[in-house]
């Protein structure tokens, strides 16, 4: 009897600290970076423009979800594309891999959108190792006025 009196404090303590450890793991693990920069000096190849953008980023873990916000400005002209692309590095060009769609084709404006890193379209590797980028398309510019590449480093 004496014995088990002894032991209740220490499960106790067990269970707590067990509890506290499944717990931890199923908080989502959110990994964000602000204001990555576009420019025209990014666009393969570059152009000298004086558009301007940045874009914030969150990626979330448990939900493999990747949610952005960009903002532009002094573009040459309507929106004529908005895409990610991907999955190259930078100062190479690569395929449209998810086009934007509802957004302003103004000069100057604010986009927010999600994109799910499937695993087969989007891969959490290629996202990481910083291979997809964001792309805005102008008449005067068809190949890209300005483009930020997507890395968390």
């Amino acid at each position: 009897m004496i014995l088990i009196k002894t032991l209740k404090p220490v499960y106790l303590l067990v269970a707590c600290l067990m509890l506290l450890i499944s717990c931890s793991k199923n908080k989502p693990t959110i990994i964000s970076r602000q204001f990555l920069p576009m420019s025209g000096s990014q666009v393969v190849p570059a152009k000298t423009v004086s558009a301007v953008g940045n874009f914030d980023i969150d990626y979330n873990q448990s939900t493999r979800t990747l949610s952005y916000s960009v903002l532009w400005s002094s573009l040459s002209g309507p929106i004529t594309g908005f895409h990610i692309h991907g999955s190259s590095g930078r100062g190479v060009n690569a395929p449209v891999l998810q086009g934007f769609i509802g957004y302003p084709i103004t000069q100057s404006g604010i986009y927010k959108g999600s994109v799910l890193i499937d695993g087969v379209v989007f891969k959490e590797e290629d996202l990481f190792a910083g291979k997809y980028y964001i792309n805005i398309h102008t008449m005067a510019n068809p190949g890209g006025e300005i483009r930020g590449q997507i890395e968390f480093q």
